[in-house]
C-alpha cells in the first residue's frame, strides 16, 4: 500500500466513486511518510483476495434481481440433475448437502461480497431445501423430504 503507483489508483477511484477532488493534487509522499514502519508485517490472505470496490458485472444490482443470478447459475444446474437422478455422491449436488462456502460463490459467480450468505437460504427455499449445517462462511442443505 506503500507505492505511489498503488496509492495514486486507491484515490483515483476515490474521485471517480465519490465525485470530487483533483488527481493533479494527490502526492504520493504526504501519504507514505504517515505510514508506520513495520518490520515483521504479515499480511493475511484474505487481505489480498478480498474486493473492498465492487465494480464487477452485477453492479446496481438489487436483492431481487441477485436472487435470480443465484437461482439461474447455482441451483438451477443442480435441480436438474437431482430431477433427474445424475448424482452418486454427497458433494456432487446442492440437495445432497453440497458444502458451499459463501465467499467462493461470491467469487465464482462475481457477486458482489456478501451476497451469497445473504441470499442463498432464500433461493435455497424455492427448492425445498433446508440448511442442515449453517455457520459464518459456509452451509450445507437438506432436501425437504
Amino acid at each position: 500500500m506503500g507505492r505511489a503507483a498503488d496509492l495514486k489508483l486507491l484515490f483515483d477511484a476515490l474521485i471517480s466513486q465519490f465525485g470530487f477532488g483533483k488527481i493533479s493534487s494527490f502526492r504520493a509522499a504526504n501519504i507514505t511518510s504517515r505510514i508506520p514502519k513495520y518490520k515483521d508485517v504479515k499480511v493475511v490472505e484474505t487481505d489480498l483476495n478480498e474486493k473492498i470496490f465492487y465494480s464487477g458485472r452485477y453492479t446496481g444490482y438489487g436483492d431481487e434481481e441477485l436472487s435470480e443470478v443465484i437461482d439461474t447459475l447455482l441451483f438451477q444446474p443442480d435441480e436438474e440433475k437431482y430431477r433427474k437422478h445424475l448424482w452418486n455422491d454427497r458433494e456432487d449436488l446442492i440437495h445432497n448437502g453440497k458444502l458451499l462456502h459463501f465467499r467462493e460463490i461470491d467469487r465464482k459467480l462475481d457477486l458482489p461480497l456478501g451476497t451469497a450468505k445473504r441470499l442463498l437460504n432464500g433461493v435455497a427455499k424455492r427448492y425445498g431445501l433446508k440448511p442442515e449445517v449453517e455457520m459464518d462462511n459456509l452451509v450445507r442443505y437438506k432436501a425437504d423430504q
